[in-house]
């Protein structure tokens, strides 16, 4: 088997080390837009969030999406980037300088400021994966101190201990742009909430009458749209930082793009066999699907490899979007489904089809081992800290919203009103003292108008 992979080096693969470009220094000016585009793709999970949960929840899932990205720069300001990129003194479990800014550096190198642009946005990415998660159920409160404590705590552990010195590297642990520490860690720290969040009100009962279906999957379409373009950048930062050959930077966008198109091809034509119809949302969660699995080893991988790992990770999310409601699981943005399936497939894939460590290349089945220890070491990490903080929300009554706000919705109950007021709604016609009809309120009007009154 690794005889014929390496044979097939001509065909379309990685070509002769001879002919790969020199390594350069990273392009910091492109690192930096990247940390642009990056935060940009928050208006798609926005969208994505939004989408997936009821109208009358839609606005406060936005609002927890915004409000964990901007919580989580001020974290990582504040420590986050000193946690992750700060020196640890050899205790090799978190860095304790570069907090708050001090002592951070501009030379030829390393850059602290974009660094930081393009880390802190990275964060915020897996912060608001979460969001959706928390949907429909979660306090503004206890939101707001979860999104600083996982960005600026927990997920800064993962990366100090995935950087190229960092003890989960140092074993052998292999992790191109956060399959693992971003999107697995962050479909662990969703399976944590959204089963001690419980399932929304009537969710599961027998005979239950309340829609749940998701009230627009043309914004989880659009959503998707719009994190497939940012993902490209995404992980071509990543590239710039390691200071990779611009041969490199084309096969990672290359097999991201593909990825991302095979998840969405195969989770659509596995739906359509399961049911029979054409499913947007299927569609659209295939394609971060793809992308979450690719992000494994985007860098180290050929192009038909990219289309299989789009394509397993599709089948997985299938399977996990039937188990997780019959277990009574409630996720209304399929966050387990799509990022713990994906990101666990990913990292396992990678010890098969890596081209430079990989089984299947001849390397033998030792990454596999470690890919296997890397993901246990940051599950049992995620879970543990996720366990404990929410525990604590319980606790002091900040987890989950009460039973009339939820019956309501958070929107019209905590949000000034639901996302959206038609002009044409005559509830929302503003109070009237005297119209041509008489001394009216707006409401006494409405109901007339409603019951045939001229």
């Amino acid at each position: 088997m690794s005889s014929l992979l390496r044979h097939n080096e001509d065909a379309g693969g990685i070509p002769a080390l001879a002919s790969i470009p020199s390594p350069q220094s990273p392009d910091y000016d492109w690192v930096l837009v990247s940390g642009f585009i990056v935060i940009l793709t928050q208006v798609g999970f926005a969208f994505i969030g939004a989408g997936s949960v009821r109208y009358k929840n839609s606005q406060s899932v936005v609002i927890k999406v915004f409000l964990g990205l901007f919580l989580t720069v001020l974290i990582w300001w504040l420590f986050g980037y000193g946690f992750s990129f700060g020196d640890d003194f050899q205790t090799k479990f978190l860095g304790g300088t570069k907090l708050a800014g001090a002592k951070w550096e501009a030379t030829a190198y390393g850059n602290d400021y974009t660094n930081f642009v393009f880390r802190a946005s990275g964060a915020a990415v897996g912060t608001a994966i979460l969001a959706g998660a928390a949907a429909e159920r979660m306090t503004f409160l206890g939101w707001s101190i979860f999104s600083v404590l996982y960005s600026g705590f927990i997920y800064a552990g993962l990366t100090h201990w995935t950087l190229a010195a960092g003890w989960l590297s140092t074993l052998g642990y292999k992790d191109f742009s956060g399959a693992g520490v971003v999107f697995f860690a962050a479909g662990v720290a969703g399976l944590i909430l959204t089963v001690l969040l419980k399932p929304r009100k009537a969710r599961f009962d027998n005979g239950a009458t309340l829609d749940f279906n998701r009230h627009s999957p043309l914004y989880i379409g659009f959503g998707s749209l719009l994190v497939l373009a940012g993902w490209l950048f995404y992980n071509g930062g990543v590239v710039s930082q390691g200071a990779k050959t611009q041969y490199v930077q084309g096969l990672v966008a290359v097999n991201t793009l593909i990825a991302g198109a095979s998840g969405g091809f195969f989770s659509y034509v596995i739906r359509h066999f399961q049911y029979g119809t054409s499913n947007l949302a299927a569609l659209s969660r295939g394609v971060l699907c793809g992308l979450v699995a690719v992000s494994a080893a985007a860098d180290d991988m050929k192009p038909w490899t990219a289309f299989l790992y789009g394509a397993i990770a599709a089948l997985i999310y299938s399977f996990l979007a039937k188990v997780m409601p019959a277990a009574h699981i409630d996720d209304p943005a399929e966050v387990v489904s799509v990022y713990f399936g994906s990101g666990f497939i990913g990292i396992v894939l990678s010890a098969l089809f890596d081209t430079k460590a990989g089984a299947f290349y001849g390397f033998g089945a030792k990454l596999l081992g470690k890919q296997f220890l890397g993901l246990l070491i940051i599950f049992a990490w995620v879970a543990f800290f996720t366990l404990i903080i929410l525990l604590a929300f319980k606790g002091f009554g900040i987890l989950r919203i009460d039973a009339e706000t939820e019956n309501v919705g958070i929107d019209k109950s905590l949000c000034l009103g639901e996302a959206i007021v038609f002009a044409n709604q005559v509830d929302e016609v503003p109070l009237v003292q005297q119209t041509e009809l008489g001394n009216l309120r707006s409401s006494q009007l409405g109901s007339g108008l409603r019951s045939g009154f001229k």
